[in-house]
């Protein structure tokens, strides 16, 4: 029939599809990823603000920095648990911000210059901001913020938007925790990681219309 595509057709057209889109991924790849991670270069500061999520590999940075002295305290966020607090306990698990804490002690730094924040945040927008009041509150000159390599630009970004021009932060990837730029669409794990943190930056700019929890009813 005239205007008809035969099923050979369609698949020669998908297949050609999907080799272009192979092949942009392939030229574009290593600058996505590269685009993701941020290091700034490190200088004493006032605290190293522990970006939660990502354990043990984030706090295994931080103490890692506070024993180079490049601050004297390291904050922990109180970041919502996305369990109820009576599954934690029938499991006999600490919460998110206690095993932070626990893996601190356990890297030798002292409880007297570990920070808990008291206020629950759900985003790393929301997280951002307490990390911004404290170091405010604190009269704090400089700040590291310590993260995830594939996390560090939406850190980055979201800071200079919003707190740079009042408080100095230097964004600083784990060393911890494995990502490689040059191959981050070369696996699932990778794949998935680098796609939320590009949407996480582009949901940041469009002025973070959505929670990252549903309301618990």
């Amino acid at each position: 029939m005239t205007g008809s595509r035969s099923p050979s057709r369609i698949f020669a057209f998908v297949g050609v599809g999907v080799a272009l889109a192979a092949l942009a991924l392939a030229f574009a790849g290593k600058s996505i990823g590269h685009f993701l991670v941020v290091a700034d270069s490190l200088h004493r500061s006032d605290a190293i603000f522990v970006v939660a999520g990502g354990t043990p590999a984030r706090e295994l940075g931080a103490a890692a920095l506070y024993h180079l002295r490049y601050a004297p305290l390291v904050v922990v966020s109180l970041a919502k648990d996305p369990l109820p607090a009576e599954s934690r306990n029938l499991a006999g698990e600490l919460s998110p911000q206690e095993r932070s804490v626990r893996i601190l002690e356990r890297s030798r730094i002292s409880s007297s210059a570990i920070v808990r924040l008291t206020q629950e945040v759900e985003s790393t927008r929301e997280e951002l901001q307490e990390d911004f009041n404290y170091a405010l509150a604190n009269k704090f000159r400089r700040v590291i913020l310590i993260t995830s390599p594939y996390h560090t630009r939406r850190v980055r970004t979201i800071w200079d938007f919003q707190y740079e021009s009042m408080m100095a932060a230097l964004v600083s990837p784990t060393p911890f925790e494995p990502f490689d730029p040059d191959r981050w669409w070369r696996s699932r794990h990778e794949l998935e990681l680098s796609v939320h943190e590009l949407l996480g930056v582009a949901h940041f700019l469009v002025g973070s219309p959505l929670p990252r929890y549903s309301p618990r009813p």
